[in-house]
């Protein structure tokens, strides 16, 4: 059919050879040129019969729906299959939500560099990262806003777990900042804590009281339960590093009273492991009850979305709590196994190596664990976490000094004052 054919009393050939260079169409016109080669307005507008798009809704809903019962290989197939229909190329919002289902869902499944390779891909789409400031009109679908947010949080998330804390902070900081106009939402907020827990595995303890201000401050402002989990979450760690128990607590039973109004048992789940861990590294005396709360942590996160790396901090956690309880064999070899389970999150790798050298200092092995602790130290520099590195390495320094080995201690010593600052611990 030639555009001779298709004009009539609304379009003339001139007006369609518009359209065809890309002038949008009137909903007049749509319906006079659908009814002319006998098909939906929805084909022309969407490229997609109605019934086909409403076949690929029910579809991402039931992928969905399998992440959110922790069916991660099941549904990383199912948004993989989406990804490779070629309909999908004709409706972005839908590829979108396709995209991003299969990130979260490798995520979930613990395989990170693929997560990390399509949230990457998806937000360079949707707003490259050199791109400092978004147009007006970027603000103008607050949906889109927070898909975009939604987008960068997860890649924050990611690179922090595989140890890129540089990248996960420059992906949190421009994100943060180009996203600020649109004004806080409760994915702002979440964005703001994904941020700051970046920083905290940094050491960067000056910018996280600060940056945890602001998020409360906020958080009250919009009095969401959403919000305020996320603000009083990591505010809760921010408190207990700078060793102030009280306000630690009470942002801890916050949070957990926001989390009462949601329904995420993933998050929940979360947020009581990561209280239990602050128990049993600022208050190892109360060992019992942080392992109460994990144990319970495991059951939210198991019947969850939560990702192999969520449970395999719990796990790390409740060796943690069998060393304090003194079942030092339980613990190393928990730890041993988590490790060599996640080995692409060395973030938690990092973790698990320095509670294998707690177990070997608690069987007296001083340097077996100053070796195991000098290794993780330089890990951790590679990952730019000066403050984490800093700490094993002095902790390295004191353990040589116990075995009488007394310039190699020396060297840890210098090595960690060279790397981060102590005082902030």
């Amino acid at each position: 059919m030639t555009l001779d054919d298709l004009s009539g009393s609304q379009l003339s050939t001139r007006r369609l050879t518009l359209l065809e260079d890309g002038v949008d169409a009137t909903a007049q016109e749509l319906r006079e040129l659908a009814a002319m080669l006998g098909c939906s307005p929805l084909v022309l507008r969407h490229g997609l019969p109605a019934d086909r798009g409403a076949q690929i809704r029910q579809e991402l809903a039931r992928a969905d729906d399998a992440l959110a019962q922790g069916l991660a290989a099941e549904a990383r197939a199912q948004y993989a299959a989406l990804v490779d229909d070629p309909a999908l190329g004709s409706r972005p919002d839908l590829w979108c939500q396709a995209e991003l289902g299969l990130a979260l869902a490798a995520e979930a499944d613990g395989d990170l560099p693929e997560a990390i390779e399509r949230l990457t891909y998806l937000l360079a789409v949707l707003a490259p990262l050199d791109e400092q400031q978004l147009p007006p009109m970027a603000f103008e679908d607050r949906e889109e806003t927070e898909h975009r947010i939604g987008i960068a949080l997860a890649l924050c998330r990611c690179l922090r777990e595989v140890g890129d804390l540089s990248a996960s902070v420059n992906i949190g900081e421009i994100t943060f900042t180009r996203e600020l106009p649109g004004g806080w939402t409760d994915r702002g907020i979440e964005l703001g804590a994904t941020l700051l827990a970046a920083y905290i595995e940094r050491g960067e303890q000056t910018i996280c009281r600060a940056l945890a201000a602001q998020l409360l401050e906020a958080a009250e402002q919009l009095g969401t339960p959403r919000a305020l989990r996320a603000a009083c979450w990591n505010g809760a760690t921010v408190a207990a590093i700078d060793g102030d128990a009280s306000l630690a607590a009470d942002l801890g039973e916050r949070a957990l009273a926001a989390h009462a109004h949601l329904t995420d048992p993933r998050s929940t789940g979360r947020l009581r492991a990561r209280l239990a861990e602050n128990l049993l590294i600022y208050c190892p005396a109360e060992h019992a009850r942080a392992r109460q709360m994990l144990l319970i942590a495991q059951q939210e996160l198991a019947g969850s979305a939560a990702s192999a790396i969520d449970l395999g901090y719990c796990q790390l956690w409740l060796a943690r709590a069998a060393l304090l309880a003194g079942d030092v064999e339980a613990a190393a070899r928990q730890a041993e196994e988590i490790a060599t389970r996640h080995p692409a999150a060395l973030n938690l790798v990092a973790d698990a190596r320095l509670l294998v050298a707690d177990t070997l200092r608690a069987r007296q092995q001083m340097q077996a664990a100053a070796e195991v602790r000098t290794t993780t130290g330089e890990q951790l520099e590679q990952m730019k976490a000066p403050g984490r590195a800093s700490r094993a390495f002095a902790d390295s320094a004191a353990e040589l000094e116990e075995c009488g080995e007394v310039e190699a201690s020396i060297r840890a010593y210098q090595r960690a004052m060279s790397v981060g600052d102590l005082a902030s611990y």
